[in-house]
């Protein structure tokens, strides 16, 4: 597999997604994608998964002090993640018969050292790791009628070398922009919606995601109004279907706080808890007589042709996040970082279009208590 760059990469995901399907069509997978078993496929492709649902699940909140009437804005955001070594190389399967000396007897080159008969599993790049490493096989019997696979006898397929993916080398991922057009509410609560249609021949597939958050710091009288202190709990719940083929959901939850300053400046940060799931299915290219390469693939389950499907999994389950912003009229520009399984940086801008309803006297008295306690405040230090 030839290195891309990680636009290269999400393009490749999309066409992985999303190219040559139909609504009612299944999804058909591409020569270099039907050499991979189950297992590996999800294995090499996991890390890059865990930096979409990190992409969906990013720019979800920024202040948590929100105003008590109405306004609509639209947010625009990128992000990227660091993607930590152990995320570079996963366990792939091997055939079956790899590690029975009896049957096959085996050997790799990994940084000048020769291995001889490995068995099960041996380490291997994952999408965003290096070079793959090759294992070279020598039949020690034509046939075992002692190993199976599904009932069926393994032939001398097995004892043939085996080969595994590319990866593509990278360190920094770029995530997909995110957009949202967000509603603030008089109860000082915000929704974020987004909406994604991605076009499929003459059908759409359409990503969807609802963003809730909740300040709730006032109920209890926690903070004095002007400390300009907030604290808020948010949720999130993303959906991206294509039936028959993908089903992939994410979900976030967390609680965040935001203190804020007259010239316009908020440090905000917080935790959030997150997930993903789904499942992948597509075929695979049958293997004729002719495709040599398939027809001697050591493992049964690529020289069956079969349907390939696969659970989708997140290496994350957390993020600890801060950030700033700065609003100046109707422009807010904020940038944070958090620390999750893949670290993350995301900067983004919110335009806020519209506020009506605000409490004008509300503000009066709190500007009459600010300025009574400076100067209470001059008056004790006289």
């Amino acid at each position: 597999m030839k290195k891309s760059t990680p636009f290269m990469l999400w393009l490749m995901i999309f066409f992985w997604l999303t190219f040559n399907l139909s609504s009612t069509e299944p999804i058909k997978l591409t020569k270099n994608f039907t050499f991979f078993t189950q297992k590996n496929m999800q294995g090499y492709f996991k890390p890059l998964i865990t930096s979409v649902g990190e992409s969906m699940n990013s720019n979800l909140f920024t202040r948590a002090l929100y105003p008590d009437y109405w306004s609509i804005g639209l947010d625009i955001s990128i992000m990227g993640m660091f993607i930590p070594d152990d995320q570079k190389y996963f366990d792939a399967e091997l055939p079956l018969a790899y590690g029975n000396t009896n049957i096959v007897k085996n050997a790799l080159l990994s940084e000048g050292i020769l291995i001889k008969d490995v068995g099960k599993t041996y380490k291997q790049p994952t999408v965003y790791g290096g070079p793959s490493t090759t294992i070279f096989a020598a039949p020690q019997n034509k046939y075992s009628s002692s190993t199976e696979y599904n009932g069926k006898p393994i032939m001398d397929s097995t004892y043939k070398s085996a080969y595994f993916a590319e990866g593509n080398d990278i360190s920094f991922m770029a995530g997909l922009p995110a957009i949202q057009l967000i509603g603030a509410f008089p109860s000082r609560t915000e929704l974020r919606l987004r909406f994604l249609p991605l076009p499929v021949q003459n059908e759409m597939m359409i990503y969807w995601a609802l963003i809730l958050k909740q300040q709730f710091d006032h109920f209890f009288d926690l903070f004095d109004p002007a400390d300009r202190i907030g604290l808020a709990v948010h949720f999130a719940y993303h959906s991206m279907n294509r039936d028959p083929g993908l089903s992939l959901s994410s979900f976030a939850a967390g609680i965040h706080a935001s203190k804020a300053w007259d010239f316009g400046l908020t440090a905000y940060g917080g935790i959030q808890f997150e997930g993903l799931s789904g499942e992948f299915k597509a075929e695979r290219e049958k293997a004729s007589v002719f495709d040599f390469d398939a027809m001697n693939n050591p493992y049964p389950e690529v020289r069956a042709g079969g349907p390939l499907s696969f659970d989708l999994e997140s290496f994350t389950s957390y993020r600890l996040l801060g950030g700033l912003s700065y609003r100046t009229g109707i422009i807010e520009l904020h940038a944070d970082a958090a620390y999750a399984s893949q670290p993350i940086l995301n900067i983004g801008l919110t335009f806020w279009f519209a506020e009506w309803g605000k409490k004008e006297v509300q503000t009066e008295s709190i500007e009459r208590y600010e300025k009574i306690e400076r100067y209470e405040r001059i008056k004790k230090n006289d």
